[in-house]
């Protein structure tokens, strides 16, 4: 609890998803507050185990070299009867208020500036995620990408920047964080703001769209090596769309994207008068709003 308080790559996160589900419970961190976590009792923990995790609420996944039928077996034997049925009630989530545009400081004891400039987009169930998807490759995810390429490769002035997709169902997090020092902050945010206007003005190139693509495909086809990512793969597609979406599916669906569709995208995503912009500096630097 006290770690991620002293770490601002990651408490950065926690505090943006905290403004943008805010009156959400996806607004709470996972790890929990210090007050409740001080005030839980065993009781407690094994209520809600009761009242929250029965096996009509459960998906088991299993990848690996695993006996179908002997899953089932074991299964029936220790889930079923150890669990049983969920007592509570289903909870009724309500549906995220996306905030406005706005900006936020928060002062810390530290040498660096680190800053997200992110809002609410597309979940899961939209076919723009994809779209989404791409835009945040071409603009900041590896060492090709536009970002890392203007900030920290031609301007040595981002000592970490990428772009990040986080999806849910119904709704995602897309955003730009990166981390420097407080002179060149305000020069970062205008590189980065002026290349979410070239993606707005013009269609990037079939190369580079191409190239896109392919980085995200590679990635997803690497990650199925691991048997814990098939797993969470088939898991998180029974939750999603109730059924497991082939990789072919998934592939074809990235290659229909288009040149149009990410011009499109990019102007619905990327306009700069609607983002929110959290810093977290030093309490003794002296930095400009980013508003």
């Amino acid at each position: 609890l006290y770690d991620i308080e002293d770490n601002p790559e990651e408490l950065i996160f926690d505090k943006f998803e905290e403004i943008v589900f805010a009156g959400n419970s996806l607004s709470l961190p996972i790890i929990g507050i210090e007050k409740n976590i001080k005030n839980f009792s065993q009781l407690d923990l094994c209520n809600y185990v009761n009242e929250k995790y029965g096996f009509n609420r459960l998906i088991i996944a299993a990848s690996g070299a695993v006996e179908h039928e002997k899953l089932l077996k074991l299964a029936d034997k220790y889930v079923l009867k150890n669990l049983g049925n969920a007592q509570g009630k289903r909870k009724h989530y309500n549906s995220v208020i996306t905030p406005g545009a706005r900006s936020e400081v928060i002062d810390k004891e530290i040498q660096q500036v680190h800053v997200i400039v992110g809002k609410p987009t597309f979940g899961y169930k939209s076919e723009k995620r994809n779209s989404v998807a791409l835009l945040s490759q071409v603009l900041g995810e590896g060492s090709s990408s536009r970002l890392f390429q203007i900030l920290r490769e031609r301007n040595g002035i981002a000592y970490q920047i990428n772009t990040f997709l986080n999806s849910f169902y119904d709704i995602s997090t897309f955003g730009v964080y990166f981390s420097t020092n407080e002179k060149m902050m305000d020069k970062a945010l205008q590189l980065t703001l002026k290349e979410f206007k070239k993606l707005r003005d013009t269609k990037i190139s079939e190369r580079e769209l191409k190239k896109a693509k392919e980085a995200i495909k590679g990635s997803m086809l690497l990650s199925l090596e691991g048997t814990s990512n098939r797993m969470i793969r088939m898991a998180q597609s029974e939750l999603y769309y109730n059924r497991i979406k082939s990789t072919d599916e998934v592939i074809k669906s990235l290659d229909a994207v288009t040149r149009e569709d990410l011009l499109e995208t990019a102007n619905e995503l990327l306009d700069e008068n609607s983002f929110i912009k959290l810093i977290i500096k030093s309490k003794n630097a002296l930095i400009k709003s980013a508003a």
